[in-house]
């Protein structure tokens, strides 16, 4: 039986990790990215308008969410699930015209179900990730879930409790 010592574990297993890191790294590099037209990205933007509008706080447009949601999409989603999304958008109606409650009667039709089913999963997906955006943002991060940028305050003359 052959022993190991501490250091030569740690070694390799600190290669085994960087390796992990740059084979991972090499595979995205590859992966193609979806190029969203300006229709497309009008319709995100419409969406996401409709998931979080403006209102007497700033909407998901107005906070740069739908670059977060490009971003997110070319980075952490396969491309098959990116083209999904732009194909189910765009079969969806056109709601440039439509009211806001006529909006928000589609949009929880196309939650339902009652829009097939890759519209569903395409507004699941652009649902979460518009939230996700949009609680990430600085202005909700600050203002709204009081976050302290680390390491937060510090208070030298407050006295010790034993």
């Amino acid at each position: 039986m052959t022993t190991i010592s501490r250091r030569s574990w740690v070694k390799g297993m600190a290669l085994a990790t960087l390796g992990s890191v740059v084979f991972t790294d090499l595979n995205a590099a590859d992966a193609p990215a979806i190029q969203w037209s300006a229709d497309q990205e009008a319709l995100l933007k419409n969406w996401m308008g409709v998931i979080i509008p403006e209102s007497s706080l700033p909407g998901a447009v107005s906070l740069g969410v739908p670059a977060f949601v490009k971003v997110m999409l070319r980075d952490c989603y396969e491309p098959k699930t990116s083209e999904n999304l732009a194909n189910a958008l765009a079969a969806l109606p056109t709601i440039e015209k439509m009211s806001e409650s006529e909006k928000e009667a589609l949009f929880f039709q196309i939650e339902q179900g009652k829009m097939g089913s890759d519209a569903q999963k395409a507004m699941k997906t652009l649902k979460g990730l518009t939230i996700q955006g949009y609680m990430s943002t600085e202005y909700v991060m600050v203002n709204h879930l009081n976050y302290v940028m680390a390491p937060g305050f510090f208070n030298g003359c407050e006295p010790l409790k034993k």
